[in-house]
């Protein structure tokens, strides 16, 4: 890369991270190897893995596309740094399929009303006791009749 055209991609507001760490390599004179990934994507980070998953759930239970923008791929690596707290192995492969299960077994009230990146990220806590509540939400059958009932009166 030669100094005019490190300049220029310094200048660009639309310059991509990859651009500008091969610019601020040439600068330093250090060798920068960019990591091409396999079309097939074997070598997609974890986080595209899971971005794409998320999008690929979304479509399929909404029928639309999912507009993903800047805070959603802030949420999506929150979500993934919680996932990987989740679980003791962590490689990526073991935290991808965990991120999968997580998104598989949301609750249908999530689905349905809030299946954002930024909501499950904020109430992820919440979401995790749920699902390993089994849905439950604590409160048995005969509470809920018996509030029923004195509301009623």
């Amino acid at each position: 890369m030669t100094h005019d055209q490190q300049l220029k991609t310094l200048k660009s507001k639309k310059a991509r991270k990859e651009q500008l760490r091969e610019a601020l390599a040439a600068s330093l004179g250090v060798p920068y190897e960019m990591y091409e990934k396999k079309s097939n994507g074997e070598n997609a980070s974890l986080f595209t893995e899971c971005r794409n998953y998320f999008l690929e759930a979304y479509k399929d239970h909404t029928g639309v596309d999912y507009v993903f923008g800047a805070k959603d791929g802030f949420a999506l690596t929150m979500i993934i740094d919680k996932v990987q707290c989740l679980i003791e192995y962590k490689s990526p492969s073991v935290a991808f399929e965990t991120f999968k299960a997580f998104i598989s077994k949301l609750p249908d009230w999530y689905k349905q009303n809030a299946f954002s990146l930024t909501i499950i990220n904020n109430k992820f806590n919440e979401i995790i006791a749920s699902i390993r509540n089994n849905g439950k939400t604590g409160v048995n059958d005969d509470y809920k009749a018996r509030l029923t009932r004195d509301l009623a009166t």
